[in-house]
């Protein structure tokens, strides 16, 4: 059997995917949620009290999980509500047409939580989910993990530290310590060892 090992996502990770969900009526709604990997055949997600995708994940107790690097439907489903042109239906639930993979979930747990940073508290809800079938549509599935574009990003920068002016220069390292921090957070042990190496080729320059 399947499990998320074969869709490239590893244990403890955090990956940005486009979850679908359907309402009451039937209706399909999609958003942009990132999907933490607790082991090969279970998930975590952390909503928002007050979304579309918690309200019919309550309602439902399941869900469908897209991987794919299309930007138009990121933007699509952030910025409004897709089109039905977008959807197609596996087994009743919806996915994402042109995703590369997708698995259906359902819910084992939901959890009511705070979360605190240093500039608010958030109402947020834990979903702990079981993943039930995986569809792979197309070959060498990588799901999104924000770590490798961050590091990638840092690399530009650290490249260009050397040929700009001082206060340039103090802005780049600044938005590559930001980059270290999103690593740190959502990265496995190499993309935070990359990361070590780009701080200190840095430092000594």
């Amino acid at each position: 059997m399947q499990d998320l090992e074969s869709l490239g996502m590893e244990k403890g990770l955090l990956y940005e995917t486009i979850i679908t969900t359907q309402n009451k009526n039937g209706v399909p709604n999609a958003a942009p949620i990132g999907v933490i990997c607790k082991d090969k055949n279970e998930i975590v997600l952390n909503l928002f009290e007050g979304t579309h995708t918690l309200e019919n994940i309550k309602t439902n107790s399941k869900f469908v999980v897209n991987l794919l690097k299309d930007p138009l439907v990121f933007v699509g489903c952030t910025t409004g509500d897709l089109s039905s042109d977008y959807f197609k239906k596996h087994d009743n639930e919806f996915y994402i047409k042109n995703t590369d993979a997708f698995f259906t979930a359902s819910v084992t747990r939901i959890k009511e939580i705070v979360k605190e940073d240093n500039i608010s508290k958030s109402k947020m809800t834990l979903i702990k989910a079981n993943v039930n079938k995986i569809v792979i549509k197309k070959e060498g599935v990588e799901p999104l993990n924000r770590a490798i574009f961050a590091i990638i990003e840092s690399l530009v920068y650290s490249t260009r530290i050397k040929m700009v002016n001082e206060n340039t220069a103090k802005e780049y390292l600044e938005r590559i310590h930001e980059m270290s921090r999103i690593v740190n957070r959502v990265g496995s042990l190499d993309h935070k060892k990359a990361m070590h190496d780009i701080l200190k080729y840095i430092e000594n320059e």
